[in-house]
């Protein structure tokens, strides 16, 4: 029997672009919440032969949220890509295993949250566009202490 996740145990992080470093692989600071979600449409089959459905287009969406923090690079990046519309590399992290599911994402919304006594928060949504690729990383990007 296996051992079953927590929550904790899967990050989301994205690939931004450094004009000086190249690109660097950036965990959101204070992430609270991820998720990924996959449909696909049906279709109805009518025939002399066979009454069913099968698969119609499908799409995967991500998202997540935090907490704004002071100094987290992610926050400028995604605005400027939503303005600029810029698809964003987005990571989906099993950090037990250190496997990954990578895809290019429009960014559907992004908003930013500002209650009176409350943290500041942000949530994301984006949509797959293209296929998601497999990898195994060597380390886990950390986010800020």
């Amino acid at each position: 029997m296996g051992i079953e996740f927590r929550g904790e145990e899967f990050v989301f992080a994205i690939t931004m672009e450094d004009e000086t470093t190249g690109d660097t692989l950036v965990k959101p600071f204070n992430q609270t919440s991820g998720s990924s979600n996959m449909s696909t449409d049906s279709i109805d089959l009518n025939t002399k032969d066979k009454t069913g459905s099968d698969y119609g287009n499908s799409t995967q969406e991500i998202s997540l949220e935090g907490i704004l923090t002071e100094g987290d690079p992610f926050i400028d990046y995604i605005k400027k890509a939503i303005r600029q519309k810029k698809f964003v590399e987005i990571y989906e992290i099993n950090t037990r295993t250190k496997k990954a599911e990578i895809g290019n994402y429009m960014i559907s919304s992004f908003e930013r949250s500002f209650g009176n006594a409350e943290f500041a928060t942000y949530t994301l949504s984006g949509m797959l566009n293209g296929e998601v690729t497999e990898e195994t990383l060597t380390e886990v990007p950390v986010g800020a202490e």
